[in-house]
Order: structure tokens, then C-alpha cells, then sequence
């Protein structure tokens, strides 16, 4: 027993004696959710394991990692498993899950072997312990089950059931005790990243290949007036900002999308950038963000449009009244009738806002009125139909190449527009360019809404679901979503429920963003047979943990405000003919 405790004290004693640091990283999970590493402050470690569904070892290590996920349930301690082949899938992981009986442990799914090449593991059944506050690395290693011998059986005598190292180091964190650094051997094969391997070994070309990538994902926003904060203007700049465009790559921040990866391809103009993209950008940053000093600079060359509008020049721009926003306060909404004065009906193709304060500007609501309906309730500004509207990250919709909605030559726009004060006075005085078709399109556009106002978010709660849904009533095709929510919208979900019973996944966006509001519209528009019911399934993060939460202390429901709630999204639909 003596050598035994002579041997443990030649160990290093440590609480955190590691210096590496991981950085941080999104994934999406077997089930869909979302999971950001620094969104775990609220524990004092984060578990990750390193897996190979094939490997035995790595299966005995998940089934470990349950275990202690269910004897540490009441301690701050968060477990995930990383799972880096790309044979699997989410549902081959939650079949997986399912069947080893470990389906509230979160598999994220690394399709593209960046994050666990940045984080540094290279054995299924390696784990890293994370301060997810710090990214500090606590330990790295094997799990370690105990197998009997002298020096894991005087480690288990200090807690009665102690099953492996791992269960040893989480006991020592969560009670703030020190710890022995053990080196213990990784059972488990080297876990191959071939997608990372073959961009590596092509070789990365700033011009040829990196250059393009920026053009087609990122300049857009990142020239100047654009709305991103700095301005991809050529490789000197790009190379002095690859360290942040890493992290952004890494934690999915950039492209602002939200939409789930997985449903990328079936939507038009979504912001997102491919798994083969985001490696070729990665390998070229690992490889110092360099230039061949004998090739032009693609991103000198390039210029995006002069005109100040993304869709081109509009048919018609509609200048709307300036608006006074005064320093503080809250404010009603504003409704501003606009005669549009067309001399015969026209079928709009698409929609631009140039929003000039973009500070104050909330949103901006359009509605159509015809001669009937500027009749009806007419002292409250009249009756009216939905047309469109402006959120952040919402400046142009482009409704389809056969699709359009109608303005006839008696409507008129009545804009509602929501201020937020902003500590000083401003102005705002925000224009609408229209696009028009040539020829009837074959599909008019209407909207509907899915909406739930009936809901009382708790103050402090991070995750409360919320859910609604809308029955078609004829046979129609389904051609965009607009969902809307405030700050602590989290994430949000779209299921089809037809008629026979049957259920298809439509759409997810597993980190809803408030700053980032888009229009996702499908490249083919999906049939819905009357009596179809679409079901929208989301949730709010009340918590201190949401950084957009401005009072975590509040109990919040249903309100027009930024800082109340909405569960609202417009659905455009086309009468199926």
C-alpha cells in the first residue's frame, strides 16, 4: 500500500494543470438539436468522447459515459459523443442510440471533420474534459475503466462504486478537489478524417480556390455598405481577419442561415456554406492564410453591383415618409398609407427594402388595400391583406420564377413600421423597390399564418417548448416560410401532418437567430392535399445563458415589443389548380 501511495504522489496533483485550450464549436445532434460548446456555461465541465461505432472499446466508453451521465444528473456536467465517419447518419446515430439504450446522450454528427481536427482527438474512446466558461482542457485522455489493479483499485477506494478515471476526474471537478493526471493507455483505432486528408492533399490556391468561396458566400455582406461590419477587399484583409473567419466556420456564426444543414439543398438563396467549403477555407487558414505573390488578387478585381440595390434596378421604388424616432421611449407601431397610383395591374416577381436606419428599424410590415377595403374600417386606416414585410437579415424576397403576387391598379400599400429608441434621436426614411413580371405567372401568391399567442415564458427557464400549427383547407402548393421570433427565440421546426397520417420533416432551423430573420423558399414547392395540418414546433431560452436575453428575470408572453415574444411565421401558398 505505501509503494502504491509513493507511486500516485510521483503523479502530478492537479485541478487544472493542463494549458491547452480548445476553441469553441457548434454541431447538430442525432435528434436535431442544436449545441454550441460555449452555451454550457452553466456547467463546470463538458465531457466529449471521441467515437467510432465500430470499435468495441468506444461502445464500452459511450456505455460509461451514460452511466455517469446518470450519476452526475443533479451536477453541472454536460456529456457529448463526436462521431466523425461519414458513412453515419443523424438517423443511423439515433437508431444507434436507441439500440444501446443511450438516447439521452447527444451524438453530433461532425460531417465535416473540422471540429474534431480542431479539437484535437484522434482515437475512438478518447474524451476531452472541458471548462466550457474557460475552453480550458481539464483532462485528455481515455476513458480509463477500472479493471482491477493496484493503482485504480487505491483511486476507487476514495469513492465506494467508482467505475472508471473519467468518474474519478468529474468527482474531483465537481467538488473543487485535485486531481491526479494519469496517462491511460487509448485502446481504441485512430479515427481517419479523409475529407480533411484529400483537401490536404490537392492543395489549397487562395485565387483558384478560396477567392471564389468568399465571392459566392461572404462578400455579398462584407463590401463596403454592406451589412457586415468589414469588407473583404482583397487577401490582406482576409488574412487579417482568418482567425475570426475560423471561429465563425467552427461555430456555424457565418453564414448566418440557421437553416439546418441537412435541409440546405431544398431551399433557394439560403445563407450556407458546404461541409467541402468550410475545409478548403480551414486548410488554407492552418496553412497561414497565404497568397501567390505572382497571381492577381480575385478579390481587388471583383466588385459587386454599383447599384445600391441587390436584385438590380427596381421597376418601381416606393420612398416612404421620413420617420422621427426619439431617443427613448416605446413606441407604437406607425401605419403610413402609400399611394402607389399604378394605371393598370401588375404582378410582382420580387421585393427589395433599402432600410436606412437599420439600428431603430424593427420591421416593416406591407399590406395591400383595394377601393373595398380602404372602405372598410376606414377611420382605423382600413381593412387590409398581408403582402410582405422587412426583419433583419430580410431585405429582398424573390417569389419564384412562376410565381407572383398581384397588385391591382386600384390598391394602395399601407406600411406599418416598428421603431426601437436607440438612446439618441434618428431618422429613418426606408425605401421599397418592386420588381414586376412581364406575363402572368402560373401561380398567385397568398400568405397564412401559424401562430401561438397564448404562451407565459418563466423567467429564468432555458428551454420552453412551444407549439402551433395551421390546417389547409383546399389543395395548395407550399412555397416559403417566414418565421418570426424576438430575443429568446431558440429554435423552430416545420412538420406536414397529411391527410393519410403520414409526416414529413419540412423544415428546421435549430438556432434561431433574431438578428438574422430569413425567408426560406423552396426550390420545388411542396403539394398539400386539403385538410393538410402544418405543425410548427419551437422553443424560447429565457435564461441567462442566451447573451440576447435583456431581462432574465422577467416573465414574458405574447407582445409587440423586441423584448416581448412572438410564435408567428407566414407561410406563401398557390391554389393548387
Amino acid at each position: 500500500m505505501q509503494k502504491t501511495l509513493i507511486f500516485l504522489l510521483l503523479w502530478c496533483l492537479s485541478s487544472h494543470s493542463l494549458a491547452n485550450r480548445v476553441p469553441d464549436f457548434s454541431l447538430i445532434d442525432q435528434n436535431g438539436r442544436f449545441h454550441q460548446l460555449s452555451r454550457s456555461t452553466d456547467k463546470q465541465a463538458v465531457v466529449i468522447l471521441l467515437f467510432d461505432p465500430s470499435d468495441p472499446f468506444g461502445r464500452a466508453a459511450v456505455q460509461e459515459m451514460d452511466r455517469l451521465r446518470e450519476r452526475f444528473r443533479d451536477e453541472p456536467v454536460g456529456f457529448q459523443v463526436l462521431v466523425a465517419d461519414l458513412a453515419q447518419t443523424r438517423s443511423s446515430l439515433n437508431d444507434l442510440a436507441r439500440a444501446m439504450n443511450v438516447q439521452q446522450l447527444p451524438f453530433l454528427l461532425d460531417e465535416s471533420q473540422l471540429v474534431t481536427q480542431a479539437l484535437g482527438l484522434s482515437r475512438s474512446g478518447e474524451v476531452l474534459v472541458v471548462d466550457p466558461g474557460r475552453l480550458d482542457v481539464i483532462y485528455q485522455g481515455a476513458v480509463g475503466l477500472f479493471n482491477g489493479n493496484p493503482t485504480q483499485q487505491s483511486l476507487a477506494a476514495t469513492l465506494p462504486g467508482m467505475s472508471s478515471y473519467l468518474h474519478y476526474i468529474l468527482h474531483s471537478v465537481t467538488r473543487g478537489e485535485p486531481f491526479i493526471q494519469a496517462a491511460y493507455a487509448l485502446n481504441g483505432p485512430v479515427v481517419n478524417l479523409p475529407a480533411l486528408d484529400s483537401v490536404r492533399q490537392e492543395g489549397v490556391s487562395y485565387e483558384q480556390d478560396v477567392a471564389p468561396i468568399l465571392k459566392a458566400r461572404c462578400a455579398g455582406c462584407h463590401q463596403d455598405g454592406g451589412v457586415a461590419p468589414w469588407s473583404m477587399d482583397g487577401h490582406l484583409m482576409i488574412q487579417g481577419w482568418s482567425t475570426m473567419i475560423k471561429e465563425t466556420l467552427l461555430t456555424r456564426r457565418m453564414p448566418p442561415g440557421q437553416v439546418d444543414y441537412n435541409d440546405a439543398a431544398a431551399f433557394e438563396d439560403v445563407n450556407h456554406i458546404s461541409d467541402r467549403e468550410m475545409q478548403v477555407l480551414m486548410q488554407w487558414i492552418n496553412d497561414g492564410a497565404k497568397k501567390s505573390p505572382a497571381e492577381e488578387d480575385p478579390l481587388i478585381e471583383w466588385s459587386v453591383p454599383e447599384s445600391g440595390w441587390a436584385l438590380g434596378e427596381p421597376d418601381v421604388v416606393v420612398e416612404l415618409p421620413e420617420q422621427q424616432i426619439p431617443a427613448t421611449g416605446v413606441l407604437d407601431y406607425a401605419f403610413v398609407p402609400v399611394e402607389l397610383n399604378l394605371e393598370e395591374d401588375k404582378w410582382v416577381s420580387a421585393f427589395e427594402f433599402d432600410v436606412d436606419n437599420k439600428v431603430a428599424l424593427h420591421h416593416v410590415i406591407i399590406y395591400t388595400q383595394d377601393e373595398r377595403q380602404q372602405r372598410q374600417n376606414a377611420s382605423r386606416g382600413g381593412s387590409r391583406t398581408n403582402f410582405g414585410g422587412y426583419a433583419p437579415g430580410r431585405e429582398h424576397i424573390e417569389l419564384g420564377s412562376d410565381a407572383g403576387i398581384l397588385l391591382s391598379e386600384d390598391m394602395r400599400l399601407m406600411i406599418q413600421l416598428h421603431y426601437t429608441t436607440v438612446g439618441r434621436e434618428v431618422t429613418d426614411r426606408t425605401r421599397l423597390g418592386l420588381y414586376f413580371r412581364e406575363t402572368p405567372p402560373g401561380q398567385e401568391l397568398v400568405r397564412t399564418a401559424i401562430m401561438n399567442g397564448d404562451f407565459e415564458i418563466p423567467p429564468g427557464v432555458r428551454e420552453f417548448p412551444v407549439e402551433a400549427s395551421v390546417v389547409i383547407s383546399e389543395d395548395s402548393y407550399l412555397h416559403s416560410f417566414a418565421p418570426h421570433m424576438h430575443y429568446r427565440g431558440k429554435r423552430v421546426a416545420f412538420t406536414a401532418r397529411y391527410p393519410d397520417g403520414r409526416e414529413e420533416s419540412l423544415l428546421s432551423i435549430p438556432n434561431f437567430q433574431h438578428n438574422w430573420q430569413m425567408v426560406y423558399r423552396l426550390k420545388e414547392p411542396v403539394f398539400l392535399p386539403a385538410g393538410t395540418e402544418i405543425i410548427a414546433k419551437g422553443a424560447f431560452d429565457n435564461s441567462s445563458f442566451n447573451p440576447l436575453n435583456p431581462d432574465p428575470e422577467k416573465s414574458v408572453s405574447w407582445g409587440e415589443q423586441v423584448w416581448d415574444e412572438m410564435f408567428l411565421t407566414w407561410l406563401r401558398l398557390s391554389e393548387a389548380n
